[in-house]
């Protein structure tokens, strides 16, 4: 991944796993680590009543789930067929749209996207035939400048070409979010340039874009090249975003009124399988040897060491950061001012731990 003739031009990076690969580096502080153990107590507690005990078969949309630290920790460590699951992936979908689209049509019972993009899905389309039921992992947005260029600050982006994969990513809206704060308009004050990921490396080099949003394994692969010589200016990974998910389970709403003991199975799986992972990081990354193109185990290993593990937000815990989002996309004039943040919060959300609550319409 690094090259260490700085002189030299960079390899081209071959990636096509370019969705989250949202993991993290057990950071988490004592109080959230308590929380953290009540939930798992309650969650254990309540097993035998949400259960059926049957196996059920359950198809997934997961965008490039095959380097996904948290769903390969839930197939290979086997959290899927503790709760009799047996999780047929559905191949295909690239992005978090995708797979959105692929529950919507019926393709498949759950589907996994940004928060940011399951709104923009509802905002598009209020009878969505599904809620949201868990967060999964935090985000590893990162916005990367180039380091002679001296940017110091988020204003500094006004005027500058930043790289994107996508014009509607959960990353520049992300960041979009961050630049209204700062007082930018974020659709005029940077030029946003839409480039595949096998672009973005000569682009920087060539001083072609100024700086690249985007999110792991990508970015840690771009900030790790010695030869591109980049700094983060912003990340999703420390302060105030550092304990939010980015990524959220979405169920069909057929499969909660018609077998909703799958539904629970599926959250217990991955959030047990999500709070495995802070404590067996090395363990985790042999799971992923091999399966994030462009990088080895031990760079695995780093990356998540600079990330946040164990974020699986569910029931109230969920609705609370689905208000805060919904919120900033204000911000963004994506949702009106007038709207009930925490009301639309509960009915796009189900809490499938707790029968008869949050269950939508």
């Amino acid at each position: 991944m690094v090259d260490g003739n700085t002189d030299a031009k960079p390899p081209r990076l071959l990636r096509r796993a370019v969705m989250p690969l949202l993991v993290g580096a057990g950071c988490a502080v004592v109080g959230a680590q308590w929380v953290q153990s009540r939930q798992q107590a309650r969650l254990v507690r309540r097993d035998d009543a949400l259960l059926d005990g049957e196996p059920h078969d359950l198809t997934l949309s997961w965008p490039n789930a095959a380097a996904s630290t948290l769903y390969n920790v839930g197939l290979r460590q086997d959290f899927f067929s503790q709760y009799r699951l047996n999780v047929i992936l559905r191949t295909g979908a690239q992005t978090g749209r995708d797979a959105i689209a692929d529950l919507q049509a019926g393709r498949c019972m759950a589907a996994v996207a940004p928060v940011l993009t399951w709104l923009q899905a509802y905002q598009a389309n209020a009878d969505l035939p599904a809620r949201l039921v868990m967060g999964l992992q935090a985000g590893t947005f990162r916005l990367l400048t180039r380091r002679r260029l001296r940017l110091a600050k988020i204003e500094d982006l006004a005027g500058r070409r930043i790289a994107v994969l996508n014009a509607d990513m959960a990353d520049r809206l992300f960041f979009s979010v961050i630049l209204r704060r700062k007082g930018l308009n974020p659709d005029t004050a940077p030029n946003w340039i839409i480039m595949p990921p096998d672009q973005i490396d000569d682009a920087l080099m060539a001083g072609s874009v100024d700086a690249v949003a985007v999110h792991d394994p990508l970015a840690w692969q771009l900030l790790g090249n010695r030869a591109l010589d980049l700094v983060e200016l912003v990340n999703s990974v420390s302060g105030l975003y550092a304990r939010r998910t980015n990524l959220a389970l979405g169920v069909a709403t057929d499969l909660l009124q018609q077998t909703p003991s799958a539904a629970v199975a599926l959250v217990l799986a991955l959030y047990n399988a999500a709070h495995w992972l802070p404590t067996h990081m090395a363990e985790a990354a042999t799971l992923l040897d091999g399966r994030v193109e462009g990088m080895r185990q031990d760079e695995i290993l780093q990356m998540m060491r600079h990330e946040v593990l164990g974020i699986s937000p569910v029931g109230n815990d969920l609705k609370t950061q689905l208000a805060r989002y919904i919120d900033e996309l204000k911000l963004l004039a994506i949702f009106p001012d007038s709207l009930d943040s925490a009301g639309y919060a509960r009915r796009i959300s189900a809490d499938v731990l707790h029968h008869g609550q949050g269950t939508g319409p």
